[in-house]
Formats: structure tokens, C-alpha cells, sequence
């Protein structure tokens, strides 16, 4: 009886830790930070010096959404600017651009927004500190001359 109680103990912990020692394995994959979704946040218009063309927009924040997609090491996609506690540049008419340029390794982020409308051109830097999560800095040059500059911090919805 005792064989017979050992065999099945055996038998039943055999199975048991060969599918339980398969699940830490394959939680300790790391996932790259693929940027491809929406992501929804918020840019801040800093420094404010006498690089900036338009004094009024020191210290402005908007809302600010990116729509990025990812081939590879390739990035490209649209943007658009909502009004925060002040309008978006060009007296709020710089409301949407196009990704282009852009470029992605591991979890950095580097592209540029074509903002037809002012015709400027904004380049943004960022980094993914955790997933769903990035934040960086930009600066948008008009006529080959900064403009503006500051920091974003965005979130993927959807995670």
C-alpha cells in the first residue's frame, strides 16, 4: 500500500512540476516597447526664453494625441494638438501633422511632425520607461528657426 501511495505522489508531482516549472519561464520574456497604438497626453511649452516666437505660449500645455505606427525600426503615423490651458501654436490652427521620419530601438523613440498648416516642423525624442508609458522632449522649428521647445508625457489607451 505504501509503494502503491508513493507511486501516485510520484506520478501526480511529476506532470504537476513539469507544467509549473514551464510558467516562470515564459513570464521572464521581455516584451519590446512596441509603439504602435493611440497615445493620449499632454505637452508643456519649457524653457521660456527669447527663443520662443510667441511669448504667450510660455508655460502653455495641451492636450496632444499620437497615432503611431511601428514597421520594424520604422515609425510614422499623425498627430493632433487639442487646446489644454491654452490653444495650440498658430493662434490654435496647428492642430494636426504628419509622423514622419521616425525611428524606434528598444524603448526610444525618435520622430519628426510635419505641421502643414504653420509649416513648421516639430522634432520629438522620447523614451518608454515602462510599457504604455512615454514621455520625452521636442522642439519645432519654423523658417529654419526654433520656435519652441518643451517636454510630452503620453499613455497608450489600451495599455
Amino acid at each position: 500500500m505504501k509503494r502503491l501511495l508513493l507511486l501516485c505522489v510520484c506520478c501526480g508531482l511529476i506532470p504537476f512540476a513539469a507544467i509549473g516549472g514551464a510558467f516562470p519561464a515564459a513570464a521572464q520574456i521581455a516584451e519590446p516597447a512596441g509603439f504602435t497604438g493611440t497615445w493620449k497626453g499632454t505637452l508643456r511649452v519649457t524653457p521660456c526664453n527669447l527663443t520662443l516666437r510667441d511669448p504667450t505660449r510660455c508655460g502653455a500645455v495641451n492636450d496632444i494625441t499620437f497615432t503611431i505606427v511601428q514597421d520594424g525600426s520604422d515609425v510614422s503615423g499623425h498627430y493632433t494638438c487639442a487646446i489644454g490651458n491654452a490653444i495650440c501654436r498658430n493662434g490654435n490652427d496647428a492642430k494636426s501633422g504628419k509622423i514622419t521620419s521616425g525611428r524606434a530601438s528598444g524603448k526610444n523613440i525618435r520622430f519628426s511632425v510635419l505641421v502643414p498648416s504653420d509649416v513648421s516642423n516639430c522634432n520629438y525624442t522620447g523614451y518608454s520607461p515602462s510599457s504604455g508609458q512615454m514621455r520625452g522632449g521636442y522642439s519645432c522649428y519654423q523658417g529654419g528657426g526654433l520656435i519652441e521647445q518643451g517636454m510630452f508625457q503620453v499613455t497608450r489607451l489600451g495599455g
